[in-house]
């Protein structure tokens, strides 16, 4: 016990600013986690998957060329900071073109840019849509490509990560 209020008290291991000095006593000099709360807000990680022929339509009632269906709701002063999504192939075969986007209803494309998802394929977050906070809640919505219509039973399976201040 000795030792470490020994250490505490003497060790030099740089300066802290008044506003950090808690994150830099907490997580330096005592070794504990870090608390992402203490600075950037709460993480949150909606992790679903969409299965065609199953999906609430805005547009149709089916999963078709061009087709739109809602994924869930962006809610308004959540910042995106990441999205990874996957599929196991859409499409009957290769070289069909089906190219999906994921957007929030105004810019078609906000978080995934047309993709090919004919076969097993994984992309990332647009750059449109890092860091984007909506003011109000917003649905994602995913829309098929322009040719090829979509498999019934294959999968989109998404993951994207929040931050709320």
């Amino acid at each position: 016990m000795f030792h470490f209020i020994k250490k505490v008290l003497f060790s030099e291991r740089g300066t802290a600013s008044a506003s950090k000095s808690a994150s830099y006593q907490n997580y330096d000099v005592l070794g504990l986690p870090f608390d992402g709360l203490a600075r950037r807000g709460r993480l949150i990680v909606i992790s679903d998957s969409y299965t065609v022929g199953t999906g609430t339509y805005t547009t149709g009632t089916t999963d078709t060329v061009s087709g739109v269906v809602k994924l869930f709701v962006h809610k308004a002063g959540w910042k995106c900071i990441a999205a990874f999504i996957s599929t196991d192939g859409l499409s009957a075969s290769a070289g069909v073109g089906q190219t999906p986007v994921i957007g929030d209803g105004t810019t078609a494309n906000k978080y995934m840019t047309a993709t090919d998802f004919d076969a097993a394929a994984v992309t990332t977050l647009a750059a449109t849509g890092h860091h984007y906070t909506p003011t109000a809640n917003v649905d994602v919505t995913l829309t098929f490509g322009a040719t090829g219509v979509p498999v019934a039973g294959q999968h989109i399976y998404y993951t994207f990560l929040f931050v709320e201040n």
